[in-house]
């Protein structure tokens, strides 16, 4: 199930002050799954409901996606 979508572009404008990471880097974490996204028609969006579950611990939110897909 899909939350709220937000552009790459836009997300990391949100999310961070001052200088921003480059989008090679917030693709990256889409592809890799560090970020809660979506590919839909070659462009990514974030999740922004999935990412509000996150918990930062890297084992914690594996183990909270494995259950997701249950």
């Amino acid at each position: 199930m899909m939350g709220k979508l937000m552009d790459p572009d836009q997300w990391r404008k949100a999310r961070f002050a001052g200088t921003p990471p480059a989008m090679s880097t917030i693709r990256k974490w889409c592809r890799e799954g560090v970020l809660p996204a979506k590919k839909i028609g070659g462009a990514w969006f974030i999740d922004l409901d999935a990412e509000k579950l996150m918990t930062g611990n890297e084992l914690a939110d594996s183990v909270l996606k494995e259950m997701e897909t249950r």
